[in-house]
C-alpha cells in the first residue's frame, strides 16, 4: 500500500536516508479511556510512516487508568519505546461515570509509565528537540495548560500545536455553537493554550462531527485481523453501550491534519480566537488570537486514508 511504501528509510543516528523526508517528531497528549476515539487515535498514530513519537502524556480524570491503557496498547503493537507519562488527576466528569475500557488493562505491568509527570516530560521532550516538536492534544487541556503557565520559555521552542477542541459555529449535533467538551472540562487551561504565542490549528466540532465509522467499514477493517485492530475492536465493544453505537472520529482527524496538513479539508482558515469563561471557543476579532481552523472534512479521502493505515501489518 501507499503508505508502506512512504515509509522513511533512516540512517544510523535517526537521519532519512537520501531523498526520504524526516518524521515529524510529536507528543501526543490524550485522555485515552472515555471515548473510544482517543485509542484508535494512538494506533493511528503509532502506523504512520511519517509521525517519530516522542511520547505519550494523558490527561482528566483517572490519569494512572488512562495511562496502563495506554501502555498496554503500547506493549501489544511492540512499541515499548514510546514513553508513557501520567499527568495530575482530575475529579470524574460525571462522578460516577464508568469507563468499561479501563477493564482491559486494569492487571497489566508489563509495560509502565515513566515516572517523570506529564508537565516536565513534555518540557523536557521540547527543549531537547528545539523548534522540531508538534504536539497533539486531544483531551481536556491540563497538561498543555499547566506547561504553558509552568514553563512559558518553551512556548517559542515548540514547532506546531494541532488540537481536536472547540466549536464555533454548527455541528452535525447542535445548531450552535457549544461549550466543547476538551475546553470546558479544563477551562482556564485552555484559555491559557489559546492565547499562547505558539503556531496553533484546531480541529473543531464544526468538522469532526460529520464522521462516523459506519458498519461496513468496520467490517472491511477486521478483515484486516492485525495486532492493533484487534486490540482496537476489543476496545470498541467495551466502549460500545447500545447497538446503535458509532464511533465519531474526532480525535482521529485531529492526527490527521497532524500528519498531512490541510490534505483532508476543504477549509483551513485563520479566526481570531479566544475561550470565555463558560468555555465557549468565540470568534473575537478585538482579543482573539489568531487560530488556524479546519472546517469541511473530506470524508471519502479521509476514510480511505484512515482505514488503510490502520490496516498496514
Amino acid at each position: 500500500m501507499a503508505v508502506a511504501i512512504a515509509v522513511a528509510v533512516m540512517l544510523d543516528g535517526g537521519v532519512p536516508a537520501a531523498g526520504q523526508p524526516a518524521k515529524t517528531k510529536i507528543l501526543l497528549d490524550t485522555d485515552i479511556g472515555t471515548d473510544i476515539d482517543d485509542a484508535w487515535a494512538l494506533g493511528y498514530a503509532l502506523k504512520s510512516p511519517s509521525f517519530e513519537i516522542l511520547g505519550v502524556t494523558v490527561s482528566d480524570g483517572d490519569t494512572a487508568a488512562r495511562a496502563r491503557l495506554a501502555c498496554k496498547l503500547l506493549f501489544r503493537l511492540g512499541r515499548t519505546d514510546v514513553p508513557v507519562s501520567i499527568g495530575r488527576p482530575t475529579p470524574a466528569v460525571p462522578p460516577n461515570r464508568v469507563d468499561y475500557q479501563f477493564a482491559w488493562a486494569e492487571d497489566f505491568r508489563e509495560h509502565l509509565p515513566i515516572a517523570t509527570p506529564a508537565v516536565e516530560f513534555l518540557y523536557d521532550s521540547i527543549r531537547r528537540n528545539p523548534h522540531q516538536v508538534t504536539l497533539i492534544a486531544v483531551g481536556p487541556l491540563q497538561n498543555i495548560g499547566d506547561l504553558v503557565r509552568a514553563h512559558p520559555d518553551v512556548v517559542p521552542l515548540v514547532k506546531r500545536v494541532v488540537l481536536m477542541s472547540g466549536s464555533i459555529g454548527a455541528n452535525a449535533f447542535s445548531q450552535s455553537a457549544v461549550a466543547e467538551w476538551n475546553v470546558k472540562l479544563a477551562i482556564p487551561e485552555a484559555q491559557a493554550v489559546y492565547a499562547a504565542p505558539w503556531p496553533l490549528t484546531i480541529v473543531p466540532l464544526d468538522a469532526t462531527t460529520y464522521l462516523r465509522l459506519e458498519d461496513q467499514e468496520r467490517e472491511t477493517l477486521k478483515k484486516a485481523a492485525t495486532p492493533l485492530v484487534i486490540a482496537l475492536e476489543t476496545l470498541l465493544r467495551l466502549w460500545t453501550d447500545r447497538p446503535a453505537s458509532r464511533m465519531t472520529l474526532h480525535d482521529q482527524l485531529a492526527l490527521a491534519e497532524a500528519q498531512e496538513p490541510g490534505q483532508f479539508f476543504s477549509r483551513c482558515e485563520p479566526l481570531p480566537l479566544r475561550v470565555d469563561t463558560e468555555g465557549f471557543t468565540r470568534v473575537d476579532p478585538r482579543l482573539g488570537r489568531g487560530v488556524t481552523v479546519c472546517l469541511e472534512p473530506k470524508r471519502n479521502e479521509f476514510m480511505a486514508h484512515f482505514l488503510g493505515q490502520l490496516s498496514v501489518r
